[in-house]
């Protein structure tokens, strides 16, 4: 009996993770300029973008540069449900003076995930950079 009952935890354990895999999406992006995610500033380079949905349907995405020495993790506020004719996968920087902010990101299916950025200052110019990205290193 108790090997019955090992035997069904590690199924259930190897199920939750291969589900885990199957929602994964990986897109690569080479960002020319530093910019500012989950609060932290990243370096100008080549980063991979990992969206996951964890136990309990929480989406979270992972920004990681190519060296895996910075990475960060972040909860978007908001999912936009996919929509026919959506932009290809991207990545929206709204940036203000030098500083630039990670605002959303297209994962290339219709679906946008949108994160909080800094708030601008008093009557400082702002613009909007988009770079679009490969979906799984195509």
């Amino acid at each position: 009996m108790k090997n019955l009952t090992k035997n069904m935890t590690i199924a259930a354990a190897a199920l939750v993770v291969a589900a885990g895999v199957a929602q994964a999406q990986t897109i690569k992006v080479e960002v020319p300029f530093s910019f500012r995610a989950a609060g932290t500033v990243m370096p100008a380079g080549a980063y991979w973008v990992n969206t996951r949905a964890l136990n309990g349907g929480i989406r979270v995405v992972q920004l990681s540069d190519a060296d895996m020495r910075h990475s960060i993790v972040a909860v978007p506020y908001q999912a936009d449900d996919p929509k026919p004719g959506s932009p290809a996968a991207s990545l929206t920087f709204e940036c203000g003076g030098a500083h630039c902010a990670l605002v959303q990101l297209a994962v290339g299916n219709g679906k946008a995930y949108r994160f909080h950025s800094p708030k601008l200052g008093r009557g400082e110019d702002s613009r909007v950079a988009v770079i679009r990205v490969m979906v799984n290193g195509r």
